[in-house]
C-alpha cells in the first residue's frame, strides 16, 4: 500500500493537499550554515509563523529537504509541527552536494562502504532520523521517519564523492520505496544524474531533478521526462538568477509538450532573507500567493496548477511500501 512518510507519521497520498516540494523550515547548522549563516534557520518560532503562512494560504504539506549532516534537528521540526498541526512535514534524508562535506577525504562517506551508507538511509526511512543527524559517534533516532531521499551534484561535474552518494541513495530508494528528490548545482548536470540514477536501477517516476529551472531550456527538460522523471521547478522569485516570467514560461511549454504530469513546485526558501518571518517580503507561500493566481491571470486551465501542486506531488512523494 502506497503512503506519504510525514515526520507524525503515515498518511494517505490523498490527504498531502497543496505541496510545496522543496522548502526548509529548520536548519542549525552543517556545510551551508558554515559557508554563509543566512542558511541558518534554528527558531521553532520562525519557523511556525512562516509554516503558518503557507497553511493560511492553502497549503497543506511542506517537504524539508534538509538532508544528512546538514543541520537536521527533528525535536525542532516535530515542535513546529505540533504547534502547526494542520501542515503535513515529509523531512528528507540524503545527501546535499559534495563540497558541503568538509575534509571529504576524512568524512565518514570517505570510509563507509557504499552498503553501509545506503544502510544508514534505510535507517532514517524505516526506524526514525537520528537526533544527531549522524554526527556520531551515538546514534539516537526520533520518533520521525524520514519520507524522501535527497541526492545532489555540483557544478557541471559529478565527482567521485557525489557518485558514491548517488549510489547508495538509489539503493535505498530502491529498499525503501522512497522517492529521490535532487539538487543541481545551477540547473547543470541534471539529464546526467536522471541517467545515472536508472542505471543504478531507481524507477525513474521515483526521481524529482530539483532546481532544473535555472538552466532555462526547455529542451534538456524535455530530455529529463522523456526518461519519465520529473522536474521540479523550485527557487521563486530568483530576480539574481532569472526573472519568474522564464519559469512560468518553463510551465506552459512542458505541458504544451504533454510533461503536465511530470512537473513539481517549490519556493526553496532556505534563507533567513527568503522568509517572510525572518523580514523577506516573499516565502513558502509564493506558489499559493502569487504563482497560482499569475497563472490563472495568464491564461493557464486550474487543471495544470492542481496538478503541479496536489495531484502531482501526492503521486511523487508516495513511499511504495
Amino acid at each position: 500500500m502506497a503512503v506519504i512518510r510525514t515526520i507524525l507519521g503515515d498518511i494517505e497520498p490523498s490527504a498531502l493537499g497543496a505541496t510545496n516540494s522543496h522548502d526548509h523550515l529548520i536548519r542549525v547548522g552543517g556545510g551551508e550554515v558554515l559557508v554563509d549563516d543566512d542558511h541558518n534557520l534554528n527558531s521553532v518560532d520562525k519557523a511556525v509563523e512562516e509554516a503558518t503562512y503557507f497553511v493560511k494560504a492553502g497549503g497543506g504539506a511542506v517537504i524539508d529537504m534538509c538532508p544528512i549532516y546538514m543541520g537536521r534537528d527533528m525535536d525542532k521540526l516535530l515542535e513546529v509541527n505540533r504547534r502547526v498541526p494542520d501542515l503535513n512535514i515529509v523531512a528528507a534524508t540524503g545527501f546535499h552536494k559534495g563540497s558541503l562535506y568538509m575534509e571529504q577525504t576524512f568524512h565518514w562517506i570517505s570510509k563507509y562502504s557504499v552498503e553501509e551508507i545506503a544502510g544508514l538511509i534505510v535507517a532514517d526511512i524505516e526506524e526514525g532520523i537520528d537526533r544527531y543527524d549522524y554526527a556520531g559517534p551515538i546514534v539516537d533516532r526520533s520518533t520521525a521517519r524520514a519520507g524522501v531521499i535527497k541526492a545532489a551534484t555540483g557544478y557541471g561535474m559529478i565527482t567521485d564523492f557525489e557518485k558514491k552518494q548517488l549510489e547508495a541513495c538509489a539503493i535505498a530508494a530502491i529498499r525503501t520505496g522512497a522517492s529521490i528528490n535532487t539538487h543541481t548545482t545551477t540547473g547543470t548536470m541534471g539529464l546526467e544524474q536522471a541517467r545515472m540514477l536508472i542505471g543504478f536501477g531507481v524507477n525513474p517516476e521515483k526521481i524529482a531533478i530539483g532546481h532544473i529551472q535555472r538552466n532555462n531550456d526547455p529542451w534538456y527538460h524535455k530530455k529529463i521526462t522523456e526518461l519519465g522523471c520529473y522536474v521540479e521547478y523550485d527557487g521563486t522569485y530568483r530576480i539574481k538568477y532569472l526573472p519568474d516570467s522564464s519559469r512560468i514560461m518553463l510551465i506552459r511549454e512542458m505541458c504544451d509538450a504533454g510533461y503536465q504530469d511530470r512537473i513539481l513546485l517549490g519556493t526553496d526558501s532556505g534563507k533567513r532573507s527568503y522568509q517572510k518571518a525572518w523580514g523577506s517580503g516573499t516565502g513558502i507561500d509564493y506558489d499559493l500567493t502569487i504563482t497560482g493566481p499569475r497563472m490563472t491571470e495568464e491564461g493557464f486551465d486550474p487543471s495544470v496548477f492542481e496538478d503541479l501542486m496536489v495531484n502531482n506531488p501526492a503521486r511523487f512523494f508516495q513511499l511504495d511500501r
